[in-house]
């Protein structure tokens, strides 16, 4: 398999500022396809992005069909959605990053 096909942490930009983690997961209710969500904060609002973590690469590419140029139900949002994937891969990977960030 090619590098892109074992890939599992995607981005997800232009996620309107207002989301909580909480309605993110209403939008996107974990099922058992991903084990780790992350949407920075600054204060009250997010950054505008989010991280994802699949258990396999077939539900990350299946999300990234799903919701790629695709708008989020609340907070009125004007750009459609980037999924990209993520520079840091995998469920042990992204809780490190986030660790240090704290």
């Amino acid at each position: 398999p090619t590098g892109e096909a074992l890939k599992t942490t995607l981005m997800i930009r232009n996620v309107p500022v207002m989301y909580t983690q909480q309605e993110l997961l209403e939008q996107w209710p974990c099922d058992g396809s991903y084990d780790f969500l992350y949407l920075p904060r600054a204060g009250e609002s997010n950054l505008s992005f989010a991280f994802i973590n699949f258990v396999t690469p077939e539900h990350a590419a299946a999300f990234k069909a799903r919701w790629h140029k695709m708008r989020l139900a609340r907070h009125n949002s004007r750009k459609p959605l980037n999924v990209s994937n993520a520079d840091v891969q995998g469920l042990e990977a992204n809780l490190r990053e986030v660790k240090k960030k704290r």
